[in-house]
This record gives structure tokens, sequence and C-alpha cells, in this order.
């Protein structure tokens, strides 16, 4: 370990805590694309403010294709690529200690949209190359890419590697630490039906949760008789949704109950969405494996009206799953109630525990906490899950409770600092 490296982070504590909340002042929830903002005017604003920060700090750095800023340091090719994003989900729910989009530092933690979720640990990469270029670390080419679509599909990936090729290794500080060498394969699908158009009792409208990916933590629904409903739950991470109380499903479970042909889609959806059923079980789509673990299955979004139902759903598919089969279970369960459309697949994602990547982000991590550890698998996907040889390295420590696309996202100031010491390690490593 390079006690310089750990003095540098210490004594730019202010001033990479001033960077973050500049960022977090954006907000860079996807919105409506239009000319030179393709993702809506919030991750373009991000993209902007983050140019004026890295440049400020004397960094050579573009906008590339209104998607991406791509900054580099050193000579020769690039020997390694760190891949952050700028864009946040929503800040659903109630926000207690701050606002979402003003970070606020308490007891040691510092509070806001995107302070771990990755405008936080896209600021600490950016400070591990200004560390190796201010102690001399870097001899080869560094790329710091930082982009701005990575929670409503990574259209902005997608678009940079048709025009622009990866360095060798990445690492994205967008997943846990140790190393996530390992991701689940994702299904995204649409459910639907019509509304209702018979006689009596019905639901007139229904609504809860923002994004797929994310457990919803607020339902509402509104009943042809005036009554109204409202169902609060717990937020989560798609990936984890036994970690959350999804209010969409208990609310889907409580129309279930009330008799009569008006509420006969809401327990169609209850028999294939059990409240609590986060795996798939109901339909007998659950699967597991060793290396990655179970399917989850997350209902994120549901949306009902008089133009009918409109349902996402968020499955992380195991290695020995399918996420077209995952699909057919649930159309199979739902039969003629309602109608599975299949958005996207994506497979898993692996990378090699033996790679030169991967056995060094270990050695380094070994090195700074003191403690032993392998290659995991994770539920959520990173930005380098269509990355051949990419890996997650950080930024969410074994343990710490920073409330994921949660109110009150939250991190440690000095686990985020640690996290900033390992990444500049990383670049003396590969590019010293």
């Amino acid at each position: 370990m390079d006690t310089r490296i750990r003095k540098y982070f210490e004594d730019r504590r202010e001033e990479l805590l001033a960077d973050i909340a500049k960022l977090v002042a954006v907000d860079s929830a996807r919105g409506e694309a239009s000319e030179g903002a393709p993702f809506g005017p919030g991750p373009r604003r991000a993209l902007d403010v983050a140019l004026e920060i890295v440049r400020g700090h004397g960094v050579p750095a573009q906008i590339l294709g209104d998607r991406v800023l791509v900054a580099e340091l050193g000579e020769g090719e690039p020997e390694l690529g760190i891949l952050a994003h700028l864009d946040v989900v929503p800040p659903a729910g109630e926000w207690t200690v701050t606002g979402p989009w003003e970070m606020r530092e308490l007891d040691g933690k510092i509070y806001g949209r995107g302070v771990i979720d990755d405008k936080g640990p896209a600021m600490c990469a950016l400070y591990a190359l200004l560390c190796a270029r201010d102690l001399g670390l870097v001899r080869r080419k560094v790329r710091l890419i930082l982009g701005s679509d990575e929670e409503c599909g990574s259209g902005d990936i997608e678009w940079y590697m048709k025009h622009y090729q990866m360095p060798p290794r990445v690492f994205t500080p967008d997943g846990a630490f140790p190393v996530a060498n390992t991701e689940k394969g994702r299904a995204h699908f649409l459910v639907s039906a019509p509304a209702y158009a018979g006689e009596g009792p019905c639901v007139r409208s229904m609504s809860g949760g923002s994004v797929a990916n994310a457990v919803p933590a607020r339902c509402e629904a509104e009943l042809s008789d005036g009554e109204r409903l409202e169902i609060l739950g717990r937020a989560a991470h798609a990936s984890t949704p036994d970690e959350g109380d999804n209010a969409a499903t208990a609310m889907i479970a409580e129309l279930a109950k009330r008799p009569g042909d008006g509420f006969e889609l809401f327990r169609a959806l209850n028999r294939a969405f059990p409240h609590g059923d986060n795996a798939g079980r109901a339909v007998g789509a659950e699967c597991a494996d060793e290396l990655s673990g179970a399917l989850t299955v997350n209902l994120g979004v549901v949306r009902y009206d008089a133009e009918g139902l409109r349902a996402h759903v968020d499955c992380r598919v195991p290695v020995c799953g399918d996420g077209n089969r995952v699909a057919e279970a649930f159309r199979a369960a739902l039969g003629d109630a309602a109608k599975v459309e299949v958005l996207s697949i994506s497979a898993p994602h692996h990378t090699p525990a033996d790679s030169d990547l991967v056995t060094g982000l270990l050695r380094i991590y070994e090195e700074y906490t003191g403690q032993r550890c392998e290659a995991q698998s994770m539920g959520g996907g990173t930005y380098v899950h269509e990355i051949e040889g990419g890996v997650a390295f950080g930024a969410e420590f074994p343990g710490s409770d920073v409330h994921m696309h949660e109110p009150d996202e939250r991190v440690e100031v000095r686990e985020l600092l640690l996290g900033g010491e390992m990444y500049a390690e990383a670049v003396a490593a590969f590019c010293g």
C-alpha cells in the first residue's frame, strides 16, 4: 500500500466532496430526448458539469456524441479504463436528511441522490487519476469514461462501443467490493391488459413505482365507488427485492380480495405475482446455481387506468436460467388475463477469476483492507455487463447500508475515500 495515496485523498477530502456536491445538485434522471440531449436535459447537464470539473483540474476531456465524457492521462494506447455513470434513478419516496439534489454531510456520511450510485464513485475515480498524475504514478494511458444512461439501458455505452474501442482492461465503481466478476442476466418484460369494460365495482386507476429496476415503495388505487387506497412499502434495488417491501404487489393482493368480475384481472395478477414471492415460485420459474445465485423477480412499475394495465417486470436471471423461459412461465400463468411482451433480454456476464485484472484488483483490496477475499457474483447489472473482461470494483463495501435506489441514499465518507485510494493504486498498477 502506498501511504502517499492515502495522504493525497485525506488532504483533498473537502475538495472531493465539493465536486461530488456539484454533481448531486443536478437532477440527472432520464428525461425526454432532444437535440444534443439524447437522454434528456438532466443527464446532459450532468455531463456538462462534469466536464467543467475535470477540465478545472487540468485533465484533457471531451464529451462524445452528447452521451459520454472521456478523460485521459498518460501516453500510448489505453491500458486501463474506468467506467462510471452520472445519471440516477428518480428520487421516489420521502427523504428525511436532505433533499435528493442537495448533498449534506452528517455524522461522517454524505447524503443525496447519486452519492454512491454513481456520482460519488465517479469523482473518486477522477481523483484517482489526479493522484496518479500528481504523485508520478502514471506512465501508460488510463481512460476515464463517464456516461449518462446506465440506469435506463446503457444506450450511451452501446453507442460508444460502436464508435470507439474499449481499453483491454475495464472496471466500474458501479457495484460492490471486493470484485464482482459475474453478473446475472436480465429479463425485462411488459404485462398488459385492457381495462375492465363490464358493469359493477372495479378499479378506476392504480399507480405504483417509477422505474423497473427498483422495488416500489408506494402504490395508490382508486375504485369505482370513489374509495381510495394507499399502501406504503419499502424501496430496494430490483436485484435484491427481498430487502424491500413491494407496495404494488401488496396493493394487487388487496384488490384481489374484492368480489366481482371487475377485480378478476387483479386476482390473476395476484396468482402470478403474490406479495413476497420474489423468486417466481408461484409460476414455476424459480432457478439457481452456485456461481450466480437465484432468480429474482421485481414488479417494478404498475399503471392501470382507462387505457388498461401496463406493468414492467425486472428479472435477474442466473447463469443456469433463461430469460425467455421466465417470461414464458408468466405468460402461461396469466393465460388470457394479460399479455406478456419481452422488451429486452441480456445474457449473464462472467470474467474469469484468474484474469490479471481480477487478481490485481483483489490484491489491491486485500492490501488496503487487510481482508482476504474472492471474486463474487452479483444480481445487479453494472456498466461492464456488455464489456468482455470487465468487472465491478466497488464502490459499496460489504455490510454497508447505502440505501441504493432508495430515499436518503448515503455513503460513509471514509469508505468513499478508501475506494478512491484503491482506484489510484489500480491506475498505478496497470498504467505505471
